[in-house]
């Protein structure tokens, strides 16, 4: 009855604006890769020459993911409220991390690179969860597979 008198009462075209407006963000992930970064030194010790390693632009693939507490500049971060750890037959681990945050207040995803000092940052405004996933084969360090947020 409720919804027959809101047809009658308010356009149709109304309801779903709103209810899009309302919508969840989409969810994201970190890009597995940065695309090319400028690396020069600004100064150079007397005596000394700066060269950037290889051809090309460097490569830098995602190695790290957290949920900082404010801006990047604040570097406060979030600890995990969930680790969980599964182990396979021939040694690996896979390690999955998880925040709740829709509770938190100015939360920012943040990822980082391999052999750089840029990251990439994104605020979590609307968003509930955020995941991080990381492997270690056997004998290996972990490398992060994953990272991102619904």
């Amino acid at each position: 009855m409720v919804t027959s008198l809101l047809r009658a009462v308010v356009p149709p075209f109304l309801i779903l604006g709103s209810m899009t407006a309302c919508a969840a963000p989409e969810p994201f992930s970190c890009p597995a890769e940065l695309g090319p970064t400028e690396q020069k030194a600004l100064q150079t010790p007397a005596g000394w020459s700066a060269t950037v390693e290889g051809s090309g632009p460097a490569r830098h693939a995602l190695t790290g993911f957290m949920i900082n507490l404010g801006p990047v500049t604040k570097s406060d971060g979030a600890i995990y409220d969930d680790l969980r750890q599964k182990k396979d037959g021939q040694g690996g681990v896979t390690e999955t991390a998880t925040w709740k945050v829709d509770a938190l207040d100015d939360a920012y995803a943040v990822c980082t690179y391999h052999r750089t000092a840029v990251v990439l940052s994104r605020p979590l405004k609307g968003y509930t969860e955020c995941r991080m996933v990381q492997e270690r084969k056997r004998d290996s360090a972990f490398r992060l597979k994953e990272a991102g947020c619904r």
